[in-house]
Order: C-alpha cells, then sequence, then structure tokens
C-alpha cells in the first residue's frame, strides 16, 4: 500500500491535488515513460479500489494527508508494480467489493442479502443477484454490466 501512496503522491505534486485519470495515465506513461497506459490505467483503479482515490464531481482526489510525504529519491514506477497490486478478479468479487465499498457493510451482510435475492428468483446468477441488489439500493453499477454479460455469455 505505501508504494500506490506514493505513486499517487508523485502524481499529485506533478499535476496538483485534484486528479483525473488522464492526469495519472499521462504522468506515468507519458511523461516519465515509466509503464504503458493500460498499465497506468489498472495502477489508476487499484488505487481508487483500495479508497486511496476519492472521487469528487469530475475527479479524485488522495484520501490520506499529501502534506510532509516524502517520495524516496530514487522513486520510480515499472511493470512489476503493477504485476503486484492488480489482479485480474472476477466480476463477483469486483461487484461485492463494490457494494461493500459504497453501503459500508460487510462482506458476510452482503453475501446473505445476494443470496436472498438469488434463492427468492430460483434461476438467476449470484451476479445477476448483486445487480438486482444494485438496483433496489440505488448504487449506480453500471461499470459491471458488461463484465456481467461476457460472463453470463460463457456459461
Amino acid at each position: 500500500m505505501e508504494k500506490l501512496k506514493q505513486i499517487i503522491a508523485y502524481v499529485a505534486k506533478k499535476k496538483g491535488k485534484r486528479i483525473k485519470e488522464e492526469d495519472f495515465v499521462n504522468t506515468l506513461s507519458y511523461d516519465r515513460n515509466w509503464v504503458a497506459p493500460q498499465s497506468a490505467r489498472r495502477l489508476f483503479k487499484v488505487c481508487v479500489d483500495a479508497n486511496l482515490l476519492s472521487k469528487k464531481n469530475e475527479h479524485y482526489e488522495p484520501t490520506f494527508e499529501l502534506k510532509g510525504f516524502i517520495l524516496p529519491l530514487d522513486f520510480h514506477v515499472d511493470e512489476s508494480d503493477v504485476k503486484e497490486y492488480f489482479v485480474e478478479q472476477d466480476v463477483f468479487t469486483q461487484l461485492l467489493d463494490y457494494i461493500c465499498n459504497t453501503t459500508g457493510k460487510e462482506r458476510r451482510e452482503v453475501l446473505m442479502e445476494l443470496n436472498e435475492i438469488k434463492n427468492e428468483m430460483k434461476y438467476i446468477t449470484i451476479e445477476i443477484a448483486a445487480l438486482i441488489y444494485c438496483k433496489k439500493n440505488n448504487i449506480d453499477c453500471s461499470q459491471f454490466y458488461d463484465s456481467v454479460e461476457g460472463k453470463i455469455k460463457t456459461l
């Protein structure tokens, strides 16, 4: 987690405290030429998912204090950092984490509610139950639609 904080601090020092995904990608990929743009996007997603960046309108802000944050002189980012932090999760795990982060509920509690929905409707997948849960609770989960559809097509 410390390396992720360092990455965010580096980008914030270059681009300001209000960070857009494009700023993150441009700084790591084009300005410094450290990682490929897709890898920079993955690191950005990891930072958001780890709640190190929170969305404020059209930009993101660090959730930790940047003041006094010192970067090592030899600081850099490479593809090994991306591999260390970015692990492809299945869509259900991503959805479950998103619901827990959005609602503040424990995983166990959300899983119980998802299983209730799944059992009530019988012939749906757990991913669909998660989408229904989001809809019932006014949680925007549109970023997961394509992934869920892709998973259903493989069944």
